[in-house]
């Protein structure tokens, strides 16, 4: 819902690309050993992606305040959900905060 709202302010009528982008930095940070390659030009390791992807982005000419605001909110909720899923449970005294909702 915050995303819906907060994508209205930036002209983003459809956030699939957005959602995208935060799966996207979710595998990124699963994987970070894997290496990516880039058009055959640039190698880099997998938590570089979504940085890569804004960057090749940008170099098309895309608007800047879409891809500052509208990715990297999305990297950041991406990062909150890997932090809570995967980082904080394995931490001393922390634990899931992120539960499936018993009716599914």
């Amino acid at each position: 819902m915050a995303v819906q709202i907060f994508g209205t302010f930036v002209s983003l009528v459809f956030l699939g690309q957005a959602f995208t982008i935060m799966l996207v930095y979710i595998w990124s940070r699963r994987n970070p050993n894997v290496r990516m390659n880039f058009f055959g030009l640039l190698n880099f390791q997998a938590p570089f992606l979504p940085w890569v992807l804004m960057g090749f982005s940008l170099l098309l000419g895309n608007s800047i305040i879409v891809d500052l605001l509208g990715r990297d909110l999305c990297i950041a909720v991406g990062h909150v959900y890997y932090f809570l899923e995967d980082v904080f449970p394995n931490q001393p005294g922390g634990g899931r905060w992120l539960r499936t909702p018993s009716i599914l």
